[in-house]
C-alpha cells in the first residue's frame, strides 16, 4: 500500500527533475553563448551563395529566353495558352453590353430560388461601372477567371487522388501546410525568374497560392461520402470510375465547391499585390491611390473588389446548391437564357456596350478632405503617438535584440523553446534554418521583421482575445460584429492603410495599424469559437460550486478554449507575417521593404534570398505555436 502511494510521487519528482535540467540548460546555454559571442555580429559567410548563381541563372535566362528548350518548349507556351486565355475572357466580357453581365449574375444565383441574393449580387456587380471602373474590374474577373479555372483543374485530380491513395496523401499534406504558411508575395520571386513581368506570372502565383483549400476539401469531401452509398454503387456492378463519377463527386460536390470558394476568397487577397508584377485591373487602382494618397478613390476601387468578392461568393455558393426543392422550372432557365442573348442583341444593335460614366471614383473625394482635417487637426495625437511607438517601443527592442543579445542566443532560445513544446525535430530545423538565414546575410532585416510582427500580435492578441470572449458570450454582439469583421478582411488591407499614412507619414507605424486590422479578424472569430465551444456541464458545475461569473471565466471558460484560443494566436501571426509585404511598401523596412525592391529592381536572387528568411520565420512561429496549442489540449479519456 505504502509503494502504491509513493509511486505518483517518485513520477511527480521524476517530472520536476525534467523541468529543473530543461531551464538549467536554457540558463547555461544563455549565458555561455553570450559571454562567447557577446559584441560580434552574425558573419554573413554565404552572402552570394544562393542569390550569385541565381543571378547568374535569370541573365543566363534573358539571353537564352527565345532560343533554349526550357523557355521555347515549356514557359513559352505556357504563358502563350494562359496569355490566351487572359485576353479571351478579357475581350468576351468587354465585348457584351456592360448590362448583361449584372443580369447573367442574377439569373445564375436566382434559379436556385435565392432571389434576394441575386438582386445583391447583381447590383454588386454594377457598382464598379458606378464609380468608373467597369474596365479594370473585367481586367481582375479575367484574371481571377483564369487563375481560378486552373487550380481547379489541378486541385480537383489531386485531391480526388490524395482521397484514394493514403501515402499521396500523406506526402501531399506536408507541401500544402508549407504553401498555406508561405506569404503570397514570396510566389512572385520565382514568377519574376521564369514569366518575367505582366498578368501570366500574377496568375501563375495566385494559382499556387490558392491551390491548397481546394485539394484539402476536395480530398475531405470524397472522404466523406458515405460507405454505404459507395457499397451500394458496387454491388450493382459499378466500376471504380463509375462510382466516382455518379456517386461519390456528385455527393462530395457542395465540399469540393466550398474549396473552390475558398480558392476564390484566396486568389482575390493576392489581387492588389500583383501590380507589383503589372497584372493592372483592380489592384493597379488601389495602388495608385497610396501613390496619389487620395482615400476616397482607394475606398472606391476598395469597395470595387468587395463587390467583386461577393460576386464570386454568391455565385460559386450557388453552383454548389444541391436542394432541388428551390430550384426552378427548367423551362424558366431557357427563357432566362433567351433573354440574356435578347439582351446582348439589344445592346450590340444599339451601341450600348461600354458601362455609361455615372460618377467615377471622385463620388468619395468628400472623404480626402475629412482625412486631411484629421491630420491637420489630430497631429497632436498622431504625432507623438508615433515617435513613441518608434523611439520607445521598436527601436530600443530592436537595437536590444541586435546589439546586445548575441545572435547565438536567439538561435539557442528558439531551438529550446521549438524541443520544449514539440521535440528534438522542430528543435534541428528552427536552429539550422535561422543559421542559414543570418549566413545568407538576411540577419539584421530578420529582425526587424520580428520585432514589427512581435509588437503587431502582442497588439492584435490585446484586442482580439477580449473582444472574443465577449462575443462568445453574447450572441448579439458576435452577429453584430460579423459585417464589420467581413469588411475588415475583404477590403483589400491598401485600402486602410492609406488614411492611416495620411495621418502618420510613411513609416513603421501604418505598416503596424494595418497588420492589426487586418489579424485581428481570426483571433476574434476563433476566440469567440472557443469560448462557444465549452461545455455547459463544465459551467454548470462550476456554478453548482457556488463560483461567480468572474470565477467562472477565469477557471473554466477559458482554461477549457485555451487550444482554440491559441489556434487564434497562431492565425493572428500568420496574418501578421501576410503583411510584411504591405508595411514594407509604406515605409516598414526590414524583409518587407527588401522584397519589394528586389521585385522593383528585378534582383531575382536578393529576392529568394528575402523570401526564403520570410519562409524560415513564418515556419518556426507557425510550427512553435501549433505545438503550444496541441500541449494545451485536454488528454483523451478512454
Amino acid at each position: 500500500m505504502t509503494e502504491a502511494l509513493e509511486a505518483p510521487v517518485g513520477v511527480g519528482a521524476r517530472r520536476l527533475d525534467r523541468a529543473a535540467v530543461s531551464w538549467l540548460i536554457l540558463g547555461a546555454g544563455v549565458i555561455g553563448l553570450q559571454l562567447l559571442f557577446a559584441g560580434r555580429t552574425f558573419p554573413a559567410i554565404w552572402d552570394t551563395l544562393i542569390s550569385g548563381p541565381i543571378d547568374q541563372f535569370e541573365a543566363w535566362g534573358r539571353s537564352n529566353r527565345l532560343t533554349h528548350p526550357l523557355f521555347t518548349g515549356f514557359f513559352q507556351p505556357v504563358t502563350d495558352v494562359i496569355n490566351w486565355g487572359l485576353t479571351a475572357i478579357e475581350e468576351s466580357l468587354l465585348w457584351l453590353p456592360w448590362f448583361v453581365l449584372p443580369v447573367a449574375v442574377f439569373a445564375i444565383i436566382a434559379r436556385n430560388g435565392n432571389w434576394r441574393s441575386g438582386v445583391v449580387a447583381g447590383l454588386a456587380m454594377v457598382y464598379p461601372g458606378l464609380v468608373g471602373l467597369w474596365e479594370p474590374t473585367i481586367e481582375t474577373l479575367a484574371l481571377m477567371g483564369v487563375s481560378v479555372l486552373i487550380t481547379v483543374a489541378i486541385g480537383v485530380p489531386l485531391g480526388v487522388l490524395a482521397a484514394f491513395r493514403f501515402r499521396f496523401e500523406q506526402g501531399m499534406r506536408p507541401l500544402l501546410d508549407a504553401m498555406q504558411t508561405i506569404p503570397a508575395p514570396v510566389y512572385f520571386i520565382p514568377m519574376l525568374l521564369f514569366f518575367g513581368i505582366g498578368k501570366v506570372p500574377a496568375a501563375v502565383a495566385t494559382v499556387i497560392y490558392a491551390l491548397p483549400p481546394v485539394v484539402r476539401l476536395t480530398a475531405l469531401g470524397i472522404n466523406k461520402v458515405p460507405v454505404a452509398a459507395v457499397e451500394a454503387s458496387r454491388v450493382f456492378g459499378s466500376t471504380n470510375r463509375q462510382t466516382l463519377v455518379k456517386v461519390q463527386a456528385p455527393m462530395a460536390l457542395p465540399t469540393i465547391m466550398t474549396g473552390v470558394n475558398q480558392t476564390i476568397m484566396m486568389a482575390l487577397g493576392i489581387v492588389v499585390l500583383a501590380t507589383l508584377l503589372a497584372a493592372g485591373g483592380l489592384g493597379q487602382e488601389v495602388m495608385d491611390t497610396l501613390r496619389l494618397r487620395r482615400p476616397g478613390r482607394g475606398v472606391a476601387a476598395g469597395l470595387a473588389i468587395v463587390a467583386v468578392a461577393m460576386v464570386l461568393d454568391r455565385v460559386s455558393r450557388s453552383l454548389a446548391e444541391r436542394d432541388r426543392s428551390k430550384q426552378i422550372d427548367k423551362r424558366w432557365v431557357l427563357g432566362g437564357l433567351a433573354v440574356l442573348g435578347g439582351l446582348v442583341v439589344f445592346g450590340r444593335a444599339t451601341g450600348a456596350v461600354a458601362f455609361p460614366t455615372v460618377w467615377g471614383v471622385r463620388i468619395l473625394d468628400p472623404l480626402d478632405a475629412i482625412v486631411v482635417w484629421a491630420r491637420d487637426n489630430l497631429s497632436f495625437i498622431t504625432r507623438p503617438l508615433n515617435d513613441f511607438v518608434v523611439a520607445d517601443v521598436l527601436l530600443p527592442v530592436r537595437d536590444f535584440l541586435l546589439l546586445s543579445v548575441a545572435w547565438p542566443v536567439l538561435i539557442f532560445v528558439t531551438a529550446w523553446l521549438a524541443w520544449k513544446w514539440k521535440g528534438m525535430g522542430l528543435a534541428i530545423f528552427s536552429a539550422v534554418s535561422l543559421l542559414v538565414v543570418g549566413f545568407i546575410g538576411m540577419w539584421e532585416l530578420s529582425i526587424i521583421t520580428l520585432v514589427q510582427v512581435i509588437a503587431a500580435v502582442l497588439v492584435s492578441v490585446a484586442i482580439a482575445v477580449p473582444i472574443g470572449v465577449w462575443a462568445g458570450r453574447r450572441p448579439k454582439v458576435e452577429k453584430a460584429l460579423g459585417p464589420i469583421l467581413d469588411g475588415l478582411q475583404t477590403i483589400p488591407s491598401f485600402v486602410y492603410i492609406i488614411p492611416v499614412v495620411m495621418l502618420f507619414t510613411i513609416g513603421q507605424v501604418p505598416g503596424l495599424i494595418a497588420s492589426v486590422l487586418y489579424a485581428i479578424v481570426p483571433g476574434i472569430r476563433i476566440t469567440a469559437l472557443g469560448i462557444r465551444q465549452v461545455p455547459n456541464e463544465s459551467i454548470e458545475a462550476s456554478q453548482t460550486f457556488g463560483a461567480t461569473p468572474r470565477q467562472t471565466m477565469l477557471g473554466v471558460r477559458i482554461p477549457l478554449a485555451a487550444p482554440t484560443i491559441m489556434l487564434g494566436i497562431n492565425q493572428v501571426i500568420m496574418m501578421v507575417l501576410a503583411m510584411v509585404i504591405i508595411a514594407g511598401l509604406v515605409g516598414g523596412g526590414g524583409l518587407g521593404f527588401e522584397t519589394v525592391n528586389a521585385v522593383v529592381r528585378n534582383e531575382t536572387g536578393l529576392g529568394f534570398e528575402v523570401g526564403l528568411a520570410i519562409v524560415v520565420m513564418a515556419m518556426i512561429l507557425d510550427r512553435i505555436t501549433q505545438s503550444w496549442a496541441e500541449r494545451l489540449q485536454p488528454p483523451a479519456t478512454p
